[in-house]
């Protein structure tokens, strides 16, 4: 989950799935890639939830984009 976020705040916008799945997982086919995306995504989606963080903060665009949303008072700490 941490790696979807990750990868969401380095685009800085509005991307396709596959791309971000090539950079988490660097090997496997598109079925394969397909299935540890919906795997980890599902898993973010239940602990951001969990944590009471807004639904939308990861949203997609309904053609196989997605973005981390930022509202007006969000903001992003690089730890690095």
């Amino acid at each position: 989950g941490a790696r979807i976020l990750s990868e969401l705040v380095a685009f800085d916008g509005p991307v396709s799935w596959e791309v971000v799945a090539g950079q988490i997982w660097e090997s496997g086919d598109r079925d394969e890639l397909r299935g540890r995306w919906d795997v980890a995504l599902s898993r973010l989606r239940r602990k951001l939830k969990k944590a009471d963080v807004r639904s939308d903060l990861v949203r997609a665009d309904g053609t196989g984009n997605l973005e981390l949303f930022l509202a007006e008072h969000d903001r992003v700490e690089d730890r690095t």
